[in-house]
């Protein structure tokens, strides 16, 4: 099991994807938003940085996902920016993504420019691809 996140503002394709995630024994946690996604990533971190410096000194991290599956077209802030921001911090930058979207191949080829370890899944697609790369994506982590 699998804690996922799943940034998706389209509710039922958040619902059913989540379903299909909880089915397959993972805990999903929705963001129907960049900004909450973003909130909910660096918050913990924000309120436990003191106690856990000695902790990220050694590695560790609290995160609130394991993995982090997102859409391109998003209303807040665009799933581009989110990549650039999530790779480029360092609390961050090792999380495992995931980017499942129907955009077109421009905003695909952006995407793996600025997150090129990033795996894409594009829209419509079948659940035993997700689980693959959620699978793919946690044996990489552990390594």
């Amino acid at each position: 099991m699998a804690l996922i996140g799943l940034l998706e503002d389209n509710d039922r394709i958040a619902k059913l994807c989540a379903t299909f995630l909880h089915f397959a024994g993972h805990q999903v946690t929705i963001y129907d938003n960049s900004l909450n996604c973003l909130q909910a990533l660096f918050s913990q971190r924000r309120s436990q940085e003191n106690l856990l410096s000695t902790l990220e000194t050694a590695g560790l991290s609290s995160l609130p996902v394991e993995v982090l599956i997102l859409d391109l077209s998003l209303p807040d802030i665009n799933g581009i920016e989110v990549l650039r921001y999530l790779t480029s911090h360092p609390y961050t930058q090792s999380l495992p993504l995931i980017v499942c979207t129907a955009a077109t191949g421009a905003d695909i080829a952006k995407a793996r420019q600025v997150a090129p370890h990033v795996s894409i899944i594009e829209k419509p697609f079948k659940f035993q691809t997700l689980v693959a790369a959620i699978s793919s994506a946690l044996e990489t982590t552990t390594a």
